[in-house]
């Protein structure tokens, strides 16, 4: 998500939530009377108020460190209608609304509805979660063995993911291969700012994670290219996860250059197994980075055969085996 979504939706919940608490009060102030100070109950408004702030603190935080989705949507409308109670609770401490039955009846709704919504989002985010966790555990196990890894989005880097591929390339099972590369990319650090640039890869490879299988293996290639390898694939599970990334990309507020390839398994010679393998691999990686410097070429605005572009994606490796 780009930040001047995120920013609007920060403003938005500031808004709506500093409007409900200026409203509320006033129309109570017009509508009954205020209990003296003798007759608030001051533990009371003292502990209602500081749940009521805790539970803004935590609405804050998810709005401005969540990326869009249905969890995060479950996780504010929930939060939001948590908060809404707590402060109607508040204000009950203070002012003598019995004599509002509408009141009376609106009070008990949000703060059982919100913590219902905000337990469905919290569960979906366990699942989210899981997937996540997942992806963690075998990066950080790679991680202490090689320390192959890339400080910022924390996936293996380019020498990790050679490692993985001869290895692969090794065992002579089908695979596919997967590169993705974001356009323009230097002009979004341009306007939007180098720490934004970081941020968006950040979520880019958070995404990428939780996105694939738990058997597939997403690196940092270099700057902002991405390498996918996915094991036991077949040419509809490449072309259909390749479509998906690229699309998917979109609602991060920007696009992708998109190429990939499915290798023919080999039976390698034992003698010079591992030579063969390192080669296969150097190999494989110039010709999709060659694909992709093409790709480029043809996603430029310069480009004058955009369609016939299009076609020179290829679904197999024929040519190499």
């Amino acid at each position: 998500m780009g930040t001047p979504a995120k920013s609007l939706r920060l403003a938005s919940v500031y808004g709506l939530s500093l409007l409900i608490i200026f409203i509320v009060p006033l129309f109570l102030w017009q509508s009954t009377t205020a209990k003296t100070v003798a007759a608030v109950d001051w533990f009371d408004v003292t502990t209602e108020g500081a749940l009521f702030i805790l539970g803004m603190c935590w609405l804050m935080v998810i709005v401005s460190v969540r990326p869009s989705g249905r969890v995060t949507n479950l996780l504010i409308a929930g939060l939001s209608s948590y908060c809404l109670g707590c402060y109607l609770d508040l204000l009950d401490e203070i002012f003598i609304v019995k004599t509002i039955p509408v009141y009376n009846w609106f009070e008990k709704m949000p703060t059982p509805v919100g913590l219902l919504v905000l337990t469905c989002g919290l569960w979906l985010w366990r699942d989210e979660q899981t997937v996540v966790n997942r992806q963690l555990q075998t990066r950080e196990q790679f991680h202490r063995e090689h320390q192959l890894t890339d400080g910022l989005t924390l996936l293996n880097d380019a020498k990790a993911f050679e490692h993985h591929l001869i290895k692969q390339l090794s065992q002579n099972q089908a695979f596919g291969l997967i590169m993705l590369d974001i356009d323009n990319f230097h002009q979004y650090n341009q306007n939007q700012g180098v720490e934004e640039g970081d941020r968006l890869l950040s979520q880019l490879a958070l995404w990428l994670s939780s996105t694939l299988r738990n058997q597939d293996l997403v690196c940092r290639y270099a700057g902002d290219r991405f390498i996918i390898l996915l094991r036991g694939a077949i040419p509809p599970l490449v072309s259909v996860m390749a479509e998906q990334i690229q699309q998917g990309i979109g609602a991060f507020g920007c696009s992708a250059s998109v190429v990939w390839a499915l290798p023919s398994p080999k039976v390698l010679p034992l003698q010079t197994h591992k030579a063969h393998a390192k080669e296969e691999a150097a190999t494989l990686l110039q010709f999709l980075n060659q694909k992709m410097s093409q790709q480029k070429e043809c996603r430029s605005p310069a480009a004058t055969q955009a369609q016939a572009c299009d076609t020179q994606n290829p679904s197999t490796l024929s040519e190499l085996n």
